[in-house]
């Protein structure tokens, strides 16, 4: 018998909602749309630098290829430029035409699947951060202290996400909560679709939190532990692209 199809949104509130407009982009027009959203506001400049295709790749989550394929759209519609040679690279346009990235629509459509899922995360996060501050072992602990100083060293966005991925699957891992992981890391998987580049010294600045979650978690302060993670997660909800697409006021 073939198994049930996953539920859609609101029939099981411990499986991650399904992504709703963004889900019918092609892999690469998810490229083309999360980086234009990055450059839009402002998160990557002009002229700026680019990772390689295969860190960009790991850091969006699709492959090498698809990468590639993204680039040489955006090249051809004034985005970002390819250049050759041992300074070459991949650079945003000094005056980059992100509105011919239609794709970018169906991201800001998705508002309420982000907030939804950034809520859903927090609430994990903070009960298995909780869990952790009583079951982390000394060597999971040593884990976590590696991923922290793995994102203060990183030198750009894809590395950072690389860093810090690991140290949040690292402290689900240390609650010894088992049963919850598989849901914890749809839910994770979902929000990092709608991951866009920042500057990594704002990434960096987001680290300082991961110092005080492990100083928390090896005082076995689960309390502490719990509103840290919880507070570290409810914050993408004005950083993310979906809040700063939000107008101010004043």
């Amino acid at each position: 018998m073939d198994p049930a199809p996953a539920p859609l949104v609101g029939d099981d509130p411990l499986r991650a909602p399904v992504i709703a407009g963004a889900q019918r982009l092609s892999a690469v027009d998810t490229v083309r749309a999360r980086i234009a959203l990055a450059i839009e506001h402002g998160l990557l400049s002009p002229d700026e630098a680019l990772p390689a295709d295969d860190a960009v790749a790991d850091a969006l989550g699709v492959g090498v290829s698809t990468v590639r394929r993204a680039f040489r759209s955006l090249a051809d519609d004034g985005v970002v430029v390819r250049r050759r040679g041992r300074a070459g690279g991949t650079f945003v346009t000094a005056h980059p035409r992100t509105d011919r990235v239609e794709a970018t629509a169906a991201y800001r459509s998705d508002a309420d699947t982000v907030t939804d899922l950034i809520d859903r995360r927090a609430l994990m996060e903070s009960s298995l951060a909780q869990f952790a501050a009583s079951a982390a072992t000394a060597d999971q602990l040593a884990e976590l202290e590696k991923h922290i100083a793995a994102a203060a060293s990183a030198t750009d966005w894809s590395a950072f996400h690389a860093a810090d991925e690991r140290f949040h699957r690292g402290v689900a891992a240390a609650s010894g909560q088992i049963w919850a992981l598989e849901s914890y890391g749809r839910t994770l998987e979902s929000l990092y679709r709608y991951f866009v580049p920042y500057p990594v010294a704002y990434l960096q600045a987001n680290n300082l939190e991961h110092v005080r979650l492990l100083e928390a978690l090896r005082r076995g302060d689960g309390a502490t532990a719990g509103e840290i993670a919880r507070d570290h997660v409810l914050a993408l909800h004005g950083s993310m692209f979906t809040g700063l697409d939000e107008p101010t006021v004043g």
